[in-house]
This record gives structure tokens, C-alpha cells and sequence, in this order.
């Protein structure tokens, strides 16, 4: 049987108390890692002595800089750059001026999607930064609010900052498929700061540790669980004593797919931002397939003033005589509204609403006609239609005199909405490697579809 092999660093949370875990057995390790590569584009703006507000481009950091922070004009800008930080969450963002010292603390707030942070309890959730050696550090005051879903801190200096699980539940490296009957070790990993060592930012270096040893380990609720499911038995212990736990994925596919792994923390506590959690629970999910494609969709349009991209994907299995989805992505768009007029400032006001253009809501009917020679069998899926819904902005803007006006792009979404989101139907050749089925242009931009067979590892 063939099995996956994961090489990651291990850790678990600050001040982690057990049974049978004691400070004695445990090693550390401080958490280093390469500095992210630009993913993404740089926001900036001017601020004076008033202070002002500024947000990355995609909405998820935001800068709140009060008056007398800067002496003088200056130039912030917030370059999003690839996390790389281990248990990272999303993206990590460059401030510039780097190493700037302000007169007065700034707000820093996330704003975080649950998805980010699927893996763990958002309770465990930290705000982290990265020196130009790669060495991180943890805020250890901040604040979570898991109503907005925002986590926010206050710093006085720039550099490359990011938020990050305490606890997580992790394999594969990061990939989360897995064909029937293969096996993949799965283990939590986590780190800490140790809060007495803060520096007079009120950071403290990240480290390494051995998890917990009292864990409960499920898969869908099911102790060890099942030849329905998977099932879980105890792997080796690596070099750094992490107990890794072997999951092997059932003969078929489960009618919950993907599946989920859990583990119960039991008799643990852990201390982060003067707060005690016990006895937490970590998740993991793993898509099971066998003779399944992924379609990967994405489409731009563009126009005088705008870019507005989105991306959307699903996985089709073609199993025995049934063929049904076992996985659908939407990415919900990625919107950029770059504005002409100058002095003008948008806000979104329709968030968890604007799906964009493509829409995957489920599936009308999948039909698989078999293959007369010398063709493959092809696959013809249609969709349940959803409308598009444009992400809708309310404009503020400032003419010379200093008078302000508002407008919103309601309209303009409201006429979008007329039409049907991507994709309404889609057909492939059920055959190996990679299909471009199409690569068409729609107004101001493009739509491309593209098919591939998951492979066996």
C-alpha cells in the first residue's frame, strides 16, 4: 500500500498543560521560515498628522492610523505577499515603510474567513510578524471577534504581518485528497510565545513543541473509524517526537465525502492573550476519489474603471454506474475596482452576497454517454442556474471645494444580475491528463474552462 509522506515542523500551543506532558519532555524550536514572494496588488496612500484609514485591495487588512502617528506626509502601502509562516492563515502582507517607528500605536485589524481557519477552533487564532531573517514573532495582546470575524492588535512598527492557528490538525502537506484504499499520516502541529519573554512591542518569539499525547481521534464521529469511512491507527514517532496517526481511505466512496478527521484534546489547556481554553476539538477534511476530473473555471471581465476576476472549480467522480459531485469551490470573486476620479473612497456593502460571475449552486442532471471508438466516453453536466450578483460598492468622493457626494453601483449590479452566473452546463472526454474545453472571450474579458483527471497520488 502505498502511503504519503509529510515533512513539516510539529509544534503545539503556549503554556500547554497535561497529563503525562511536562515541561521536562518537551523541545523547542524557533518558527523561521523563507519570507513570501508579492501575491497580489499593493494598496498605498499619503498620510498626514490626521491620520486616516487604509485597506489592502481585497478588504481583508486593514490600517487604522490615528492623528499625530506621522510628523509628516507619508507614503503606507500594504503589499500582500504568500504566508509562509507554519499554520499560517491566508495571506501575509508587507507594510511599508518597513521598520517606520509611529508616534502613536496603529490598529491593525484581519479580517479573516472562517475557511482560513477551518482546520482549528478560532479561539486559537494569533496575529504573528516576520523580521527581514525570517524569524516570527506573536502579538500577545490582541483582540477576537468572532461575530465580525475580525482580529485585530495594536503595533507601533512596520514589517511583514499575518495571522496563524495555535493548533492545527494537518496532512498530506497541505493536500487534502486521497485515493480509495491509499493511506496519508495526519498530525496536529502548533506553536506558542512564551508571554515573559515579550519585547517592548509587546512580541515575543514563536517556538516550537511537541503536541499533546491524551487525544481522541474520530473519523465522521466514529472512534478510529470504519471501513464505511476510513480508518485511523497509530503511525511512528519522527525525529521530534510527534505522534503521527496513519488514516487509510475505504474501498468506495463514502456518501459523506469529503470525510472528516477530528481529534479531542482531552485534559489540555493552553493560555494565549491572558485566556485559558480546554479540552479542544481540531478538524481535518479529505476528499476521497477514484475515477474522478477536476474542472477548474475562471473568467475576467473588465472595464473603464474596473477588473473583476473570479474563479470557481468542482470534482466530478464517475464511480461504478453513478457520477455526482463530491466537491464544489467557489472562490466568491476577487474584485478590484480601481477608480479614475481622484479624492474618491469605496466602501463594499453587499459582503457575503456578491458571488460574482461564477456560481456553482448544484447539479441538474450528470449523464455519461460510453465511448464508441475511437472516442472517450464523454460527460455532460448541467447546473442549476444562479443569478450573478456584482460585489456592490458605495462611492465617496470630494470635488475641489471640499464638498462631498455619494453614489452607489447598485444599479449597475442590479443589471448584472439579469444574467445567469457561470457555468450552466459543461461536457469533457472522461480521458487522462489535461483538457482546455474552452478559452472563449466574453465582454471586456475572458472564460476558460479546463479539465484534468485526478491522478493516483
Amino acid at each position: 500500500m502505498k502511503k504519503i509522506m509529510v515533512i513539516t515542523i510539529l509544534f503545539v500551543s503556549a503554556n500547554l498543560s497535561a497529563q503525562n506532558n511536562s515541561a521536562e519532555d518537551t523541545t523547542t524550536k524557533e518558527v523561521i521560515s523563507e519570507i513570501g514572494k508579492p501575491n497580489g496588488k499593493i494598496s498605498e496612500k499619503t498620510m498626514n498628522q490626521e491620520g486616516d484609514t487604509l485597506i489592502s485591495r481585497e478588504g481583508n487588512l486593514e490600517l487604522i492610523i490615528p492623528p499625530g502617528a506621522v510628523s509628516k506626509n507619508t507614503i503606507i502601502s500594504i503589499q500582500p505577499i504568500t504566508n509562509l509562516m507554519p499554520n499560517g492563515n491566508g495571506q501575509a502582507y508587507r507594510l511599508e515603510p518597513s521598520g517606520i517607528q509611529f508616534q502613536q500605536p496603529v490598529q491593525i485589524v484581519f479580517h479573516y474567513n472562517p475557511e482560513e481557519s477551518k482546520d482549528s477552533a478560532q479561539l486559537l487564532m494569533g496575529i504573528a510578524m516576520q523580521d527581514d531573517k525570517g524569524q516570527w514573532y506573536g502579538l500577545n495582546d490582541f483582540t477576537l471577534d468572532t461575530v465580525a470575524k475580525t482580529i485585530s492588535g495594536i503595533i507601533n512598527h512596520f514589517s511583514i504581518w499575518a495571522t496563524f492557528d495555535k493548533l492545527k490538525l494537518k496532512t498530506l502537506g497541505g493536500e487534502y485528497r486521497l485515493k480509495v484504499k491509499k493511506s496519508a499520516l495526519v498530525f496536529i502541529s502548533g506553536v506558542f510565545a512564551n508571554q515573559e519573554d515579550k519585547d517592548q512591542s509587546g512580541l515575543s518569539k514563536l517556538k516550537t513543541m511537541k503536541p499533546p499525547e491524551n487525544a481522541i481521534w474520530y473519523v465522521d464521529g466514529v472512534i478510529k473509524g470504519n471501513v464505511s469511512v476510513g480508518t485511523l491507527q497509530k503511525g511512528r514517532v519522527d525525529e521530534s517526537e510527534a505522534k503521527w496517526n496513519e488514516y487509510t481511505a475505504p474501498a468506495n466512496i463514502p456518501d459523506n465525502n469529503p470525510v472528516t478527521i477530528s481529534v479531542d484534546l482531552v485534559w489540555v489547556s493552553y493560555t494565549g492573550n491572558h485566556k485559558t481554553i480546554r479540552s479542544k476539538q481540531l478538524k481535518t477534511q479529505i476528499l476521497i476519489y477514484d475515477n474522478a476530473y477536476e474542472v477548474e473555471i475562471e473568467s475576467k471581465q473588465e472595464g473603464s474603471n474596473f477588473s473583476y476576476i473570479d474563479e470557481g472549480s468542482f470534482v466530478v467522480s464517475l464511480e461504478g454506474k453513478t457520477a455526482r459531485l463530491i466537491e464544489t469551490k467557489n472562490k466568491n470573486s476577487t474584485d478590484k475596482l480601481e477608480f479614475v476620479a481622484t479624492g474618491c473612497k469605496s466602501t463594499l456593502i453587499n459582503a457575503g452576497l456578491n458571488h460574482g460571475h461564477i456560481h456553482i449552486t448544484g447539479v441538474k442532471e450528470i449523464k455519461v454517454t460510453p465511448a464508441e471508438a475511437p472516442n472517450y466516453p464523454f460527460v455532460d453536466i448541467s447546473f442549476i442556474p444562479a443569478r450573478m450578483v456584482y460585489s456592490t460598492f458605495r462611492i465617496t468622493c470630494t470635488d475641489k471645494s471640499g464638498k462631498k457626494f455619494t453614489s452607489t453601483t447598485e444599479k449597475a449590479t442590479d443589471k448584472v444580475a439579469a444574467s445567469f452566473a457561470y457555468p450552466l452546463s459543461v461536457r469533457f472526454f472522461a480521458k487522462e491528463g489535461e483538457q482546455v474545453i474552452e478559452n472563449s472571450i466574453v465582454p471586456g474579458g475572458y472564460y476558460k474552462v479546463t479539465v484534468r483527471k485526478l491522478k493516483d497520488d
